[in-house]
């Protein structure tokens, strides 16, 4: 039974509850500041749920040390986006996976790759010479993920992609199991049809929803939330755009744990073989 555990500030004791590590560091300007430390085991992933003002970003540690960003957010979510990473204590991002091209998804992934040095950018498939266009100038590989292809991340982790609606505006919506047990759905599609294609890949049981679109009314439906049956939500912010009441009351009347970034901060969650940990976190800037 998983164990969910709620802070409302960035402060030791939420760090002891989990089993983070918080360290004093003093930068040139000689005032103290706070990092903080997943301190995973040796088969533990962690998942951080970025609370950006603007767009998707989620930070993946491995169990080998890799690092995976999962979106990168909007430009005018970049000084939050770095300061997140920097409080993490993150010093490289191997992998950018991009969900989606828009502005919400994309715009710092120059920034990201400059920064981190990271060696892989991954894209939908549908959009790989999109990607080759927009990304010429920077020194990484690209890669296209299609349809229901699986790929193993590292030992215990495994991503599967799900089917997508092949239009105009390419996208990725995926699984990714930990030790065959807990799976989290990153959905970026959000409607009906799409949903009906991933019910016939028998999803359920979903630890963990990735919201898709920032919490719109037109999917993650009833019928799509009473099949995967997620234990947790996890909604995004888009500037200047609210969640769809009438989803909350969705998620709500279904008793799934729904963790909004704009209102309840970063979600932190560890994972091991057994079960998984959730925290929140206020970032103070």
């Amino acid at each position: 039974m998983r164990n969910i555990l709620i802070g409302l500030t960035f402060i030791v004791f939420m760090a002891v509850m989990l089993g983070l590590e918080v360290r004093m560091v003093s930068p040139s300007d000689g005032q103290e500041e706070m990092e903080l430390d997943l301190q995973l085991e040796e088969q533990d992933v962690g998942f951080v749920f970025l609370d950006l003002p603007n767009g998707e970003s989620t930070y993946m540690e491995l169990p080998n040390g890799e690092s995976i960003l999962i979106g990168t957010g909007a430009k005018s979510s970049a000084d939050s986006l770095f300061f997140r990473l920097k409080k993490l204590n993150v010093s490289s991002i191997e992998t950018i996976i991009l969900p989606r091209f828009e502005k919400e998804y994309s715009e710092n992934v120059e920034e990201v790759v400059t920064l981190f040095g990271t060696k892989t950018l991954i894209v939908p498939n549908e959009g790989i010479n999109q990607a080759k266009t927009q990304y010429e100038t920077l020194d990484v590989e690209i890669v296209g993920w299609s349809d229901e292809k699986k790929e193993e991340l590292a030992d215990h982790v495994t991503v599967t992609m799900l089917p997508s609606s092949y239009t105009i505006l390419p996208t990725l919506s995926f699984i990714i199991s930990v030790h065959d047990k807990h799976q989290f759905l990153f959905s970026s599609e959000a409607n009906e049809d799409i949903e009906r294609l991933w019910m016939a890949e028998d999803l359920s049981p979903v630890s963990v929803l990735k919201v898709a679109e920032f919490g719109t009314n037109d999917g993650t439906t009833q019928r799509f939330l009473n099949e995967i049956d997620p234990q947790v939500a996890v909604l995004f912010t888009r500037e200047n755009a609210e969640v769809s009441a009438e989803l909350l009351e969705r998620l709500q009347e279904t008793w799934i744990d729904t963790y909004r970034m704009k209102q309840n901060g970063a979600v932190i969650i560890k994972v091991n073989q057994a079960d998984y940990e959730l925290v929140t976190v206020h970032f103070k800037e």
